[in-house]
């Protein structure tokens, strides 16, 4: 007779007698077997230890009744006791490694049970703490899945139910996997390859997308489903599933969504870490194995899906990650393009996919691939193929692209945007270098690099115009292209005396024609779908102000964004770099100055009489100086051609945008017919060039010739009549030029400096000064003097006009005078006392006063401003002069009364004062 100690007695009772093999331990000894283990710790690995004892003799006995009911007991221990499961944890892992072993399928599905329990109820404290167990349930796990897909292969009639066994055991792993991170990657290595395994052979491409498709509709308020809808669907699928795996009625369908519901407990976490490892393994197995590059795209995007939607970017960023790391370590012997290619075909599917991020950085990850296709491009292209780079390059700008027109935030275009810019910058910088030789980066390499910059802009602004958003976002502005006129003159603006340029002239040509075409995109696509219609019927100074973010805007309302009221401004500033272009070359490339005429027409007709204020300056420099003909240089002909040329569409625009203001005023003036007239005698003394797309017609200029005259040409000498007199009799001929053209405006040839010491006095004065600013040839083709003009000049209006005075300008005042305007208006609507302050403003100039408004500074402008600070390399700006990165009246233009940190210390009064604001 044996004694038994009482634990030993509460477990045997438990045990019912017979030798069959579907018995359950006896309901009440069970329970006081439960409320004994979990009074005392001690008693717990008693019955712990005892149990597996038991177990190890029914497994060599072979007692499958026994086991089922050992199986439920530990379950019922797992849950009872979960508290304590480190002290029965090994003899946990011990006890089901065994029984799996025995690979009966009845016994495997209570181990799977049991086992989901056991993973359920684990918790960070044992992972790390116990190597031992660590080991077991390592090995117990592995088993469980091996022994699973083992027996699904083989051919019995249980073929689903044993593969069934190693899906569940991998989704309750799922469990497990955030509790160490050094056998995390263990076991999504094990789990992960039997999901995209079994989901590959049942799901084709279609299927997939179908699937993917329902997951995007539910996040966008698709009419399929609603997320309830589908929660519901789901919950439903997964009863079924477990009913028919207890009922051993499985189908093909229930193992491909058991598949899905498991993969989906991978990557349905929030932590990161996890997301990053999980994201790896799928794309080395489909990297491994024979999954078609199109399939493992269309899956991963659905296992992002699955991903809490703040956390989604962590896949994005592995994959970069990743595709970084293989880039830098490419090298002849190992290039690894198919690598290189795949890594960058998944993050394509992902950029360009409905699925939603938050919390991308666009800038950073913009950043982070062209810095891969830049390198793609200058390094990788000495050992890849021409067509392999041409292929894995396009794959980026789409990539770029497609990031950049998935709007997240309103400014996202005009960041993507000016990123490439920047880098475009930074790369033509870079071609002026002082090494030689191999250190040397070739001009091709450069060239195509720059072509492929731009022509990432190009697309981008054809997906934006062929998938319009529902969301809205801030367009692109003039403003964000300040950064990029350099490339209008490559050589004067990126190089110095040491360095020299690896492009050659026809490089920098292509280059140019390339950037003036995207620019050109940009102002008939992007720029135009901002500028509504001008309602012509209201003047101009009842307009409302006009709102910066807003994307309906206007250009052609005068003064629209300050371009008249501000001389540094865009326009001017790409006025200059005009004039740098022709002044860079001796001969000018033909087709690129005739881009340069049909772009500035464009903008002469977004902008209005905002572009002619600021043209009027370069006009009369663009004149030819010179008065013998055999003087004029290829260049100056252009100059002088193309002027002539915007001059004459300024005219008859300011009719066109402007009816009811003009009244044709600007084409039936005696200047419109002397500028046909001199555009005649050009041609006549063949001092025009002839391939200038836009001038008058043959016809139109004969018809003028005959009513006004033309030229005589005596002596060789040339006479004009476009002097300063002409211009300032046109535009005071009208109300509306009188007040928005200064023909006094100041000529400025670089950014951010004052306007020449000779524009001082007007910008067409007589004297020829060094500095290149000239005066208009008079009748007998000599520099008129100043003096004729100055009656006129003193008698035009000062107050419309940017003119520099004694105390502050008048911009300064018409903002004063604006302010009391504004405040007497409101006094007056609201039924004010204040009449006497009425009384005094008012007279006729105050109607005259157009209020100037000032805008909040934006996230861009601060952005671009700490930019600068960062010593960024902004090329052509000028320290000292206003942002061109920031918006138009923005306070960040503004110049803040500010002291260094010691002077401000000197001025305390002790030095505790000093350590308090230290």
């Amino acid at each position: 007779m044996f004694i038994h100690s009482k634990h030993q007695k509460l477990i045997l009772q438990c045990y019912p007698p017979g030798k069959g093999v579907d018995k359950k331990p006896n309901p009440s000894e069970l329970s006081y077997l439960l409320y004994y283990a979990s009074t005392r710790r001690v008693k717990l690995e008693k019955v712990a230890n005892f149990l597996e004892k038991r177990n190890q003799s029914d497994v060599s006995r072979n007692r499958a009744g026994n086991l089922q009911v050992t199986l439920a007991i530990l379950a019922a221990l797992i849950d009872k006791c979960s508290d304590d499961l480190n002290v029965f944890a090994s003899h946990v892992c011990t006890i089901l490694h065994r029984i799996a072993h025995i690979e009966d399928l009845a016994l495997a599905k209570s181990v799977l049970s049991t086992y989901g329990v056991f993973c359920h109820n684990l918790n960070n404290a044992l992972f790390p703490g116990d190597g031992v167990f660590m080991d077991l349930f390592s090995k117990l796990s592995e088993s469980l899945v091996a022994i699973g897909m083992a027996n699904s292969k083989a051919q019995t009639p249980h073929q689903l139910e044993w593969k069934m066994t190693a899906l569940m055991a991998s989704r309750h792993l799922a469990n497990c996997i955030g509790h160490d991170a050094a056998y995390a990657k263990r076991f999504i290595g094990l789990s992960i390859p039997v999901y995209i395994q079994t989901i590959h052979s049942a799901c084709s491409q279609r299927s997939l997308e179908n699937r993917l498709n329902a997951s995007v509709n539910v996040e966008t308020g698709g009419e399929r489903l609603s997320k309830v809808a589908l929660t519901r669907q789901n919950q439903e699928i997964y009863k079924h599933i477990d009913e028919d795996f207890d009922n051993d009625a499985l189908t093909a369908d229930d193992i491909t969504e058991e598949a899905f519901r498991g993969i989906k407990a991978f990557f349905n976490t929030s932590a990161t870490t996890q997301i990053a490892e999980v994201t790896q393994a799928v794309i080395n197995y489909c990297h491994e194995s024979v999954v078609e590059q199109s399939w493992g795209t269309t899956f991963l995007e659905m296992c992002t899906t699955w991903v809490p939607v703040q956390l989604r970017f962590v896949t994005l960023r592995t994959l970069l990650s990743r595709l970084s790391t293989i880039a830098h370590s490419a090298t002849q012997k190992l290039p690894k393009y198919d690598t290189q290619s795949q890594y960058a075909n998944y993050v394509l599917g992902l950029v360009s996919s409905d699925v939603n991020m938050i919390g991308l950085s666009i800038s950073d990850l913009i950043q982070q691939i062209l810095s891969l296709q830049s390198g793609l491009i200058i390094h990788q292209s000495k050992f890849l193929k021409v067509e392999d780079v041409d292929r894995l390059s396009m794959v980026y700008s789409n990539c770029i692209c497609n990031l950049s027109t998935h709007i997240y935030y309103f400014d996202q275009v005009p960041d993507s945007i000016q990123e490439i810019l920047i880098k475009i910058d930074s790369v033509l910088e870079f071609s002026f270098s002082t090494e030689v030789g191999e250190a040397k980066i070739s001009g091709d390499k450069i060239h195509k690099l720059v072509i492929t910059l731009l022509e990432n802009i190009s697309i981008m602004f054809n997906l934006l115009q062929k998938n319009t958003s529902t969301i809205s976002r801030n367009h692109v502005n003039l403003e964000h292209w300040d950064i990029s006129l350099a490339i209008l003159a490559i050589d004067s603006e990126f190089s110095n005396q040491k360095s020299h340029s690896s492009l050659t002239i026809s490089q920098k040509n292509e280059i140019q024609r390339k950037y003036l075409k995207v620019f050109r995109n940009f102002l008939n696509n992007e720029l135009v779908k901002e500028s509504d219609s001008r309602d012509s019927s209201e003047p101009p100074a009842s307009e409302p102000p006009v709102n910066f973010n807003d994307d309906n805007k206007n250009y052609a309302i005068p003064d629209a964004n300050q371009y008249i009221t501000i001389n540094d401004n865009f326009i001017s500033h790409f006025l200059i770099y005009v004039d740098k272009f022709f002044n860079t070359t001796e001969f000018p490339n033909i087709e690129n100055a005739s881009l340069l005429t049909e772009i500035m027409k464009d903008m002469l007709s977004v902008l209005g009489v905002n572009f002619v204020s600021n043209f009027l300056p370069f006009f009369y420099h663009w004149m030819f100086q010179f008065s013998k003909v055999n003087e004029f240089t290829q260049t100056t002909k252009f100059k002088d051609s193309i002027g002539h040329v915007i001059m004459y569409h300024s005219l008859k625009s300011l009719d066109e945008m402007y009816p009811d203001e003009l009244e044709d005023y600007a084409c039936s003036s005696t200047f419109y017919s002397n500028l046909l007239v001199d555009i005649e005698f050009r041609k006549l003394n063949k001092v025009w060039i002839q391939d200038i797309d836009g001038e008058p017609t043959d016809e139109e200029l004969l018809q003028n010739s005959r009513i006004h005259g033309s030229h005589t040409d005596e002596d060789g000498i040339l006479r004009f009549n476009e002097s300063k007199k002409a211009l300032q009799d046109f535009v005071a001929g009208n109300s509306f030029t009188s007040k928005w053209i200064n023909p006094n405006r100041p000529l400025q040839l670089s950014l951010g400096s004052e306007p020449h010491i000779s524009s001082l006095n007007g910008p067409f004065s007589a004297s020829e000064s060094t500095n290149g600013t000239i005066g208009p040839i008079n009748g007998n083709g000599v520099a008129e003097s100043a003096s004729i003009n100055d009656q006129a000049t003193a008698n035009y209006s000062f107050r419309n006009h940017n003119t520099t005075l004694g105390l502050g300008n008048v911009n300064d005042i018409t903002s004063i005078h604006s302010e009391i305007h504004n405040h007497r208006a409101n006094v007056l609507n609201n039924g004010g006392a204040h009449g006497l302050l009425g009384s005094l403003l008012a007279h006729d100039h105050a109607s005259e006063v157009e209020p100037k408004y000032y805008n909040l500074p934006k996230v861009s402008d601060l952005k671009d401003s700490m930019l600068e600070h960062k010593s960024l390399r902004m090329p052509s700006f000028n320290p000292d002069a206003v942002s061109l990165s920031t918006g138009p009246g923005s306070v960040l233009n503004r110049q803040m009364v500010t002291s260094d940190m010691d002077s401000i210390l000197g001025g305390l009064d002790s030095d505790d004062d000093t350590a308090i604001v230290v």
